[in-house]
């Protein structure tokens, strides 16, 4: 697929695939990210992906030079095939119980389903990080089952609770730090996503791929607790390679 080039000032540009977010405009931004990183990276500062764009940002001018030409030509014979990093697995344990499922009965009601039917849906779901943004670590999440798309409140929260998991339209993500928010939640995880005392403060990044399991609120507790003691040996029992 050949990007459509955006030029927002003469350092940096962006790289766009389509209008469509799904999982194969993903794995193509995610192959031409890569292929920024390991073919330009002696004038690249940075390139940041989202769900169907690459930006990049370069340590020159990029305006009235053949620099945008030569990536597209070289990007036309990289074959995007057996170039993608192995994607880690990683499991969200989460408590879908009263009182961290703040909006499970509404995602419910709005599908004509039971609650138990949305909290099994959101879990047999395998999900890919598409995009970190919007707080620090907060993992846009792709592969939600149509059957529990939910809008967002009309009156978005002045105060969610970190670690809650919710659903906005089309996708499901995780609060990774207390703020206001607009999405329906649904439960709760344990897991702190976003600790700047980690060597790596990200618990996820783009590409991972991530399922949630249901969990007790005693299990919820548990888990708290085995976080105080030792937090890497937890954090690292929900991750596989």
């Amino acid at each position: 697929m050949i990007p459509k080039i955006i030029i927002q000032d003469r350092k940096v540009c962006s790289f766009l695939f389509g209008e469509e977010i799904n999982g194969e405009t993903f794995q193509i931004v995610r192959a031409f990210d890569q292929f920024i990183i390991e073919r330009y990276k002696r004038i690249v500062i940075e390139s940041v992906p989202s769900y169907h764009m690459v930006t990049v940002f370069f340590n020159k001018s990029i305006v009235h030079t053949k620099v945008l030409q030569e990536i597209i030509e070289a990007w036309n014979t990289y074959s995007i095939h057996l170039q993608f990093k192995e994607s880690r697995k990683v499991t969200i344990p989460v408590c879908y119980e009263t009182p961290f499922s703040l909006d499970l009965a509404r995602v419910a009601f709005v599908n004509n389903l039971t609650i138990e039917e949305v909290v099994e849906m959101h879990c047999e779901s395998n999900y890919t990080v598409f995009l970190i943004g919007f707080l620090p670590g907060f993992p846009y999440l792709g592969g939600l089952r149509e059957e529990i798309y939910c809008p967002r409140l009309d009156v978005p929260r002045r105060f969610v609770e970190k670690g809650s998991v919710g659903i906005g339209g089309k996708q499901t993500g995780i609060y990774p730090i207390d703020s206001p928010g607009g999405w329906n939640i649904i439960g709760k995880t344990p897991i702190p996503l976003f600790d700047l005392n980690r060597t790596r403060p990200f618990l996820l990044q783009a590409g991972d791929r991530l399922s949630f399991k249901s969990i007790t609120m005693e299990q919820f507790q548990e888990i708290e607790y085995q976080l105080k003691e030792d937090s890497n040996a937890v954090i690292e029992s929900f991750l596989e390679s």
